[in-house]
């Protein structure tokens, strides 16, 4: 079977690690690191610093919000916001954002972060 020809990013919410695998078909993985389930992020995804909680937060809320980590230059609209804070309104404001390209997932369960005292994380 030949190799594939690019790696996608892939993140771990549960221990805060980035992953850089191949293409799959099936949307579930299991992370290689503690065995909780890796997210596909996208070929330009740079993971936080895993001590970054405030990072890890904002990446989680806006996968949960359906954005992705693609290449910003095919695509035109703002950047992704720099700050936890600034997650909620940016969502509310782009909601034809190119770089939203899954739907919003309500179902989709934000991981309390280890190590922090507040697990509430709002997409």
């Amino acid at each position: 079977m030949p190799s594939p020809k690019y790696l996608i990013a892939h993140a771990c919410f549960d221990c805060r690690k980035s992953f850089k695998v191949p293409p799959r078909q099936n949307l579930s993985a299991v992370c290689p690191s503690c065995g909780g389930t890796i997210h596909e992020m996208g070929r330009s995804f740079k993971a936080p610093r895993t001590r970054d909680l405030e990072q890890w937060a904002k990446v989680q809320a806006l996968f949960a919000a359906g954005f992705r980590f693609f290449s910003y230059r095919s695509t035109s609209g703002p950047s992704l916001p720099d700050r936890l804070a600034d997650v909620e309104a940016f969502v509310r404001h782009n909601p034809a954002h190119p770089l939203r390209v899954a739907a919003p997932n309500n179902s989709f369960k934000l991981t309390p972060l280890r190590g922090t005292a507040n697990s509430g994380v709002r997409p």
